[in-house]
């Protein structure tokens, strides 16, 4: 019993306070008992404090557990108040922000349609709609907006007039949905700020680009104007930073379709949304209410439909790009009759949607301003209209890979062309020294895979900026146009004139210090091959296959091309044998020299050219065993011995060829195996195996196709051969 206890197990103090009814005198107390007073008044707030404190951890607890509980669309960079003591206030508050958000997103038609509110002022209808869809990007954004966004801006009342902060608020919420309905936070590789507690105008981010000087890089995100152009807005909004320009970066893995809501932005002036495959959907018909939109760019995205009829409200439209998607066009049908009123377009691309058809729109020729029109890879037909002569300032023409027909001669007037490409149509007429002679400013030009016919004119080689010249692929007669083909300053880079007809030698004096690509195969030249080639050392191109030339033994000269990537001597008859500076060339990554005479051993400095992935050897007379050195060229795709006397195994190059996926040998005997011990060679991963009794065995082409396509920047991309394709990029082996 304590000191200030009695039996009953009350202290003494209450004891004495129980007798006392308040009518009687005090009772008195002892010095003891006064003691006793101020130890339990003591205990008393030592009690009142730990329970505060559990109290507060509690609590604290409680909010913490609530505040992760919250759904999984709550953006992660919000550090917002938790309601610490439990009760309930901030929850509350969320919730009241979040119906008035969702009431003003309907009411005001920002996301919804006015007609929700029935006579009994109940949520119904689409609000309800809204308010339930969970995972709808617009209610997601509504959440952020009204309950996490940092910011906490005002929410507007629908019912009063607009103000500057109503704009804010809603150019907000607008980026927002954006950023919820093309996937943003499972998707996109990068957020570019968007969400952050900063203002939307900062929800970008720099980027180094290459070739860019140090510490300068392109933004991407969202651009501001301080002074956009505001009618009659007052000062204020003057003052204000208004969203002018959203360029999300590209190849960003945007997935989902494009927000109407983007119409809100009333004073947006650049759109790009570009290289995005799981963008889909159709392009919202209120994209041609922006007043104030100048460029448009939705490339290389999966989006289908038609182009609104609205746009032809983009009256400052000076550039679309909707090229690389899945639009469907008619234009005999006035699907792009839209572009008749856009008088300030200067940039007009809508190439590679393959459901574009019609034929090519005359009134183009009313848009004084158009630099550029390209229809390339659609299905278009029917002529090059007659009025498109009058495009004086027309500079870039992409129509290649159509159906197009008739003649080229409209384009003859049009004398600020830089860039002509035609390819790929059926084209027809006759090339002579006029044709095409008023373009002096071309710098690439195109009209290959087409029926013209006539000669290779010279004064093309003439024309001081001209780096691209693509004929090949047509019914082009006649020789090489001689001493035109000798120009010191030349700027040619590209010369393609294979697959025709042309006759004669090659000009002794070509003399085209530039050029880095040559293709003559597939024609009837005759003649020596003149030694000028091998001082053309920038040459990383050089396919001569399938003439008629006077040749023996492999030029010398050819060792000065160091910088060859691809050789084609396929089929020119040379005899003797391979010799060891063909070990120089080791840039090269394509090497044809199959079906010639070619005799003696391989030269063991073959192994040398590691970045080989195509080597053609079959169809000659070498002989012997193949160079333990082959075994160094691991990334070889393609190996064609067969058709020669080769003998012994290869054993070491199977080890060493992972990626091999065509390896013909001469391995097999009558019984067809590859282990066989009269087989000429042993080989265990050859993927074709043939013997000298059947002449059809690897019969296929195998001539690599001409990379003349101006979309890949007349950079290898791929070869195709009958059998499949073989690509040296990246990521497509």
């Amino acid at each position: 019993m304590s000191r200030y206890n009695d039996e009953d197990g009350e202290t003494v103090l209450d004891d004495r306070l129980s007798d006392y009814d308040g009518d009687e005198e005090r009772p008195e107390i002892t010095s003891g008992e006064a003691a006793a007073i101020c130890e339990a008044e003591k205990n008393r707030r030592k009690i009142q404090t730990i329970l505060f404190i559990l109290t507060f951890f509690t609590s604290l607890v409680v909010s913490t557990v609530k505040w992760y509980s919250r759904p999984s669309m709550m953006y992660s960079d919000y550090s917002g108040s938790w309601d610490i003591f439990g009760n309930g206030y901030l929850d509350k508050q969320n919730k009241l922000r979040l119906n008035r958000t969702l009431n003003y997103l309907v009411k005001a038609n920002i996301s919804g349609h006015n007609e929700w509110m029935p006579p009994d002022n109940e949520m119904t209808g689409t609000l309800i709609d809204l308010y339930d869809d969970s995972y709808s990007p617009q209610y997601k954004a509504g959440v952020w907006i009204s309950t996490i966004d940092q910011r906490r801006l005002n929410i507007p009342d629908p019912d009063a007039e607009a103000t500057l902060n109503d704009y804010l608020f809603l150019q907000r919420y607008v980026l927002a949905v954006l950023f919820f309905a093309t996937g943003g936070i499972d998707h996109w590789v990068y957020s570019l700020r968007f969400l952050t507690g900063s203002h939307e105008c900062y929800w970008y981010d720099v980027f180094a680009i290459e070739g860019m000087p140090l510490g300068m890089g392109l933004a991407f995100g969202v651009r501001c104007d301080r002074e956009p152009n505001i009618e009659n807005k007052g000062r204020d909004w003057q003052k204000e930073r208004i969203v002018t320009q959203i360029t999300i970066l590209p190849a960003n893995n945007m997935e989902g379709t494009l927000p109407m809501e983007l119409k809100h932005l009333h004073y947006l002036k650049e759109l790009h949304i570009d290289i995005n495959p799981g963008l889909t959907g159709s392009i919202p018909s209120e994209y041609g209410y922006f007043p104030h939109l100048q460029k448009l760019a939705l490339s290389y995205n999966s989006i289908d439909g038609k182009i609104p009829d609205s746009f032809s409200w983009l009256t400052k439209l000076e550039q679309l790009n909707l090229e690389m998607n899945l639009l469907t066009c008619d234009t005999n049908n006035g699907d792009l009759d839209f572009v008749r009123g856009l008088k300030k377009l200067v940039v007009l691309s809508l190439e590679y949607n393959p459901n574009m058809t019609g034929t090519l729109p005359d009134f183009l020729s009313n848009l004084p301003d158009l630099r550029l029109i390209a229809f390339s890879n659609n299905d278009m037909s029917g002529k090059i209209p007659n009025s498109w002569s009058a495009m004086d300032n027309l500079q870039y023409l992409f129509l290649d890979d159509n159906r197009l027909s008739g003649s080229v001669d409209v384009l003859q007037n049009m004398t600020n062309l830089t860039n002509v490409y035609i390819q790929g149509n059926k084209f027809t007429g006759s090339i002579d020294d006029t044709f095409f002679f008023n373009l002096k400013n071309l710098s690439q030009l195109d009209i290959s895979n087409n029926t013209f016919r006539g000669k290779v004119p010279g004064h093309f080689f003439k024309f001081s900026e001209l780096e691209v010249l693509d004929m090949s692929f047509n019914q082009l007669t006649g020789e090489l146009p001689g001493d035109s083909m000798a120009v010191n300053k030349s700027k040619l880079e590209h010369l393609a004139l294979n697959s025709n007809n042309i006759t004669g030698p090659i000009p002794n004096s070509i003399k085209l210090p530039n050029l880095t690509h040559l293709d003559l195969s597939s024609n009837q030249l005759t003649g020596e091959i003149p030694p000028a080639i091998g001082d053309m050392t920038n040459l990383t191109y050089l396919f001569l296959a399938r003439n008629s030339f006077t040749v023996e033994h492999l030029p010398g000269w050819l060792q000065n091309l160091t910088k060859l990537t691809e050789l084609s001597l396929k089929g020119l008859n040379y005899t003797g044998e391979i010799p060891e500076w063909i070990g120089k060339l080791t840039d090269l990554t394509f090497l044809d020299m199959g079906e010639n005479s070619f005799y003696g051993p391989l030269p063991s400095s073959m192994g040398l050219l590691t970045k080989l992935w195509i080597l053609i050897l079959n169809k000659n007379d070498l002989h012997g065993t193949i160079p333990h050195t082959m075994a160094n060229l691991e990334d070889l795709e393609v190996l064609l011995i067969d058709d020669n006397n080769f003998h012994g195994n290869t054993s070491a190059m199977c080890n060493r060829f992972d990626k091999i996926n065509y390896f013909v040998a001469d391995c097999a005997s009558d019984s067809s195996a590859s282990t066989s011990d009269d087989a000429e060679i042993q080989c265990e991963c050859c993927t074709l195996c043939c013997n000298d009794e059947n002449v059809t065995c690897n019969d296929e082409e195998w001539m690599g196709n001409h990379e003349s396509m101006w979309e890949n920047g007349y950079t290898r991309w791929k070869w195709e051969f009958e059998s499949g394709t073989v690509s040296p990029i990246e990521g497509d082996r």
